[in-house]
């Protein structure tokens, strides 16, 4: 089975993730962990480790030449067709072989994080209308088990700094984001919506108790 967890960075989903996944393999449950998100697919990687010129620039840098791809619509829309292609494989194909071979696919981060992270990446593309986006929808196979893990910005920027993240997002944009996951999960995007900020043991329990392992 296919089991995902969402949300904003660092509310505590690759935490559970890791306590999970050691679990499985005491317990002798196949198990495999991926992470993805669009733009951030091994095909897509590829092409970027061949193209890209940030490589040996600072923090600083990188961000600028970032900034300069995304305010370009060309390579904006060119950077938007690969990731659509490369999810459709990835995700269409890719997943539904390792769902063949293991009990549990446990995904860290997947479909509707990849749809947070690109309304802010894409400004101006209509995402959710585009023919690519619902291609990935149509072929990407649903989670049995789909967790939400929610915190406040000012927790989620509290917990980056703490781990030395380079790259914090501002609560303005934090806010953002945490409101469109808001609104996936009041449309039914996830069948588990967790407290981020509850004792890390009880979530662990918790999730074992869903997925019966």
């Amino acid at each position: 089975m296919i089991v995902s967890f969402s949300g904003i960075d660092s509310a505590g989903k690759t935490t559970q993730i890791d306590l999970l996944y050691r679990h499985c393999l005491d317990h002798r449950v196949r198990i495999k962990k991926v992470w993805s998100k669009a733009r951030g697919t091994p095909g897509v990687l590829f092409l970027k480790e061949l193209v890209r010129k940030d490589k040996g620039m600072d923090t600083e840098g990188k961000a600028e030449y970032r900034a300069e791809v995304f305010g370009n619509p060309k390579k904006k829309k060119l950077l938007f067709i690969a990731s659509m292609l490369d999810l459709l494989w990835y995700w269409g194909i890719f997943y539904r072989l390792l769902n063949l071979f293991y009990r549990i696919v446990l995904c860290d981060r997947y479909i509707w994080d990849s749809l947070v992270e690109m309304k802010s990446d894409f400004e101006g593309i209509d995402l959710e209308s585009s023919f690519l986006w619902k291609m990935v929808m149509a072929i990407t196979p649903k989670p049995k088990h789909s967790f939400l893990f929610v915190i406040p910005p000012e927790v989620s920027i509290a917990r980056d700094i703490a781990k030395h993240d380079p790259t914090v997002d501002d609560i303005e944009l934090k806010k953002k984001k945490i409101d469109q996951y808001f609104e996936l999960r009041d449309a039914g995007k996830w069948n588990h919506v967790i407290d981020g900020q509850r004792p890390i043991d009880e979530i662990h329990e918790e999730i074992k108790a869903v997925l019966g392992v």
